[in-house]
């Protein structure tokens, strides 16, 4: 189900009352709709590779997950993104570890 701005109410506003709302927030949302778009292109694309990578380590004899590259990566996300980067890291890689 969607919402229009007319669904929505404003915290000291009458019931029904929707938020004023500018052309400048339209355009910032579908830039932020683009953006999420090309995240989910990306992760998509991280997912395939990670899977290439899954299927050389055991085809070599190693595992499918190796724990200490995930470490590193959530380092790496919580470097660039502070206290929240680790959450997101885990997300990710949940996504692109597939199944066995």
């Amino acid at each position: 189900m969607t919402s229009s701005a007319a669904d929505v109410t404003m915290p000291g506003l009458p019931p029904g009352t929707a938020a004023p709302q500018s052309a400048d927030v339209d355009v910032l949302r579908a830039q932020i709709d683009a953006m999420d778009d090309a995240i989910t292109r990306l992760v998509t694309e991280r997912a395939r590779l990670s899977a290439r990578v899954q299927r050389e380590r055991m085809s070599a004899g190693g595992t499918r997950v190796q724990l200490g590259r995930e470490r590193v990566i959530l380092d790496r996300y919580r470097a660039a993104l502070g206290g929240h980067g680790p959450a997101l890291a885990d997300a990710v890689l949940q996504v692109c570890r597939g199944t066995r």
